[in-house]
């Protein structure tokens, strides 16, 4: 399995120093470093830092996630996965409660279920309560095929998170977790 930048992805932890590729050339992660050094002449009102930041961060986990999706792909969507995630963890849920809780789109969603249901991963039904919504569960069939491919996409999330100390990991998730709920509180006053 290789990367976006054509180099295996298995066992290869990117540079933590943005060192160029072995030629000279910029690869697909040495152009952070590379455009961190070359950016601020050519848009001097960057905010470099962030820049930086957000640049690292995306470039990291699309390298982490191509990995894990390119193991799993053959077997599960990463979107089929994410609805099938949701509906073991929290139960039968509608809709609008998937597309909350995947950050996906209700279309997306929509269509998704239809081909789970074609599949016998998901049931719909008529909500209980209103008549009007339909609920939509996993079938045992359904939470089969999730745990056997959550195991080894969770094979894959370990393998990387184990390129990080506790402390690291801690000091991400913490950064991460008040980034989002600054996200979140942004989108409530707006």
């Amino acid at each position: 399995m290789s990367g976006p930048d054509g180099q295996p992805t298995a066992g290869r932890s990117p540079s933590p120093d943005f060192d160029a590729a072995p030629d000279g050339e910029v690869d697909y992660w040495s152009f952070v470093d590379h455009f961190a050094k070359h950016a601020g002449e050519q848009r001097p009102w960057l905010d470099l830092e962030a820049a930086e930041f957000f640049m690292t961060l995306h470039r990291a986990f699309e390298l982490i996630v191509y990995d894990i999706r390119g193991e799993l792909e053959q077997r599960m969507s990463s979107a089929a996965l994410r609805v099938l995630l949701v509906l073991t963890t929290v139960g039968p849920s509608t809709l609008l409660r998937v597309t909350e809780l995947t950050g996906m789109s209700r279309a997306a969603v929509s269509a998704l279920l239809k081909r789970l249901e074609a599949d016998g991963l998901v049931d719909r039904s008529p909500s209980p309560e209103d008549g009007r919504s339909i609920v939509i569960s996993a079938t045992a069939e359904g939470k089969r095929a999730c745990d056997e491919v959550y195991r080894d996409y969770n094979a894959r999330e370990s393998f990387w998170y184990a390129h990080l100390d506790p402390e690291e990991a801690e000091a991400i998730k913490r950064g991460l977790s008040r980034l989002a709920a600054s996200v979140s509180e942004a989108r409530r006053r707006s």
